[in-house]
């Protein structure tokens, strides 16, 4: 029986490989995100609605502006901005590199954790 590879669902772990897209910098270095896809407590953000039903290897441009980003990427912002240094909007380029099924110990961390921001303002409610 062959194995029909993951795609994006809920309570999946996903891993992703993020690019800055604009404005162009010398070093295009990609930041790696993993984060379990769904356990916000404001339910699914606009960023995981884009990546839904994908599979690894597909790629996913998002061009954010101004006054969306926090909103687009809910309580995902926090956890994205603290290792990529994104806080503006921006062009992102992001490919899927691993969908896998969340050990329940990973998504019980993740809801612990809350998915919360500190005080970036988003209205995330982890505060």
């Amino acid at each position: 029986m062959t194995e029909h590879p993951l795609t994006i669902e809920n309570l999946m772990k996903i891993t992703l490989d993020i690019q800055t897209v604009e404005p162009p910098v010398a070093d295009r270095s990609s930041i790696p995100f993993v984060f379990i896809y769904g356990i916000g407590s404001a339910g699914i953000t606009p960023f995981e609605k884009a990546l839904y039903g994908k599979l690894a290897g597909d790629r996913v441009r998002l061009d954010l502006t101004a006054g969306t980003l926090c909103d687009y990427m809910g309580h995902l912002k926090l956890p994205l901005s603290k290792p990529s240094g994104i806080l503006a909007p921006v062009s992102l380029e992001v490919t899927v590199v691993d969908v896998v099924r969340a050990q329940d110990q990973e998504v019980v961390k993740a809801m612990a954790a809350g998915g919360s921001c500190s005080d970036c303002g988003c209205g995330c409610g982890g505060h």
